[in-house]
């Protein structure tokens, strides 16, 4: 730890190393794109880095980047606010000045939403609930759990499968 404080990024690579897998498990579990996981583990990986100095050694350092990657996927879902609403609406407005191309990328863009929007319909509503309410509502899991008078591990657990259920139908859906 200490090296990479120095500015040993060398140092800061055997860290990466040793940890990558549990971010790029974290990031495949809440991304369907690849290249938006592999961006977001960058992102962590970054805001690891630029935010090494604060590391107090209180947790074990996995505990402490397991955080951070936790807190940069709120940000980015808060970001990406998805308004299933407002989206199709949208859509029409910005594809009338859009090109061949672009009209092409968006239509894609608005099959994958009718898909994601079908396959989430489609879940057991133990899983379906916690889902939209915490990645489409952008509530917090124990505001979740407490909501639905449910334990927090029962709705990290319930989210977590039914995300693996989306996942698998997705692919089933796209071959």
């Amino acid at each position: 730890m200490q090296a990479v404080l120095a500015g040993n990024i060398e140092a800061f690579d055997k860290l990466m190393s040793r940890y990558e897998g549990m971010i790029e498990a974290q990031s495949r579990k809440a991304f369907l794109n690849s290249d938006e996981a592999e961006d977001f583990q960058q992102e962590v990986f970054l805001k690891a880095y630029e935010s090494l100095s604060l590391f107090r050694g209180e947790a074990q350092f996995s505990t402490w980047l397991y955080q951070i990657a936790r807190f940069q996927l709120i940000r980015h879902w808060k970001r990406k606010k998805v308004d299933m609403t407002t989206w199709d609406k949208e859509l029409e407005e910005t594809t009338a000045d859009l090109s061949a191309i672009e009209i092409s990328v968006s239509l894609e863009k608005e099959e994958d939403h009718k898909l994601l929007k079908k396959l989430i319909a489609k879940l057991p509503l133990m899983y379906r609930k916690p889902i939209l309410l915490h990645y489409f509502e952008n509530k917090p899991l124990k505001e979740i759990s407490n909501s639905l008078n449910i334990k927090l591990g029962t709705i990290k657990s319930n989210i977590s499968r039914g995300k693996d259920l989306i996942r698998k139908w997705w692919i089933d859906e796209t071959k």
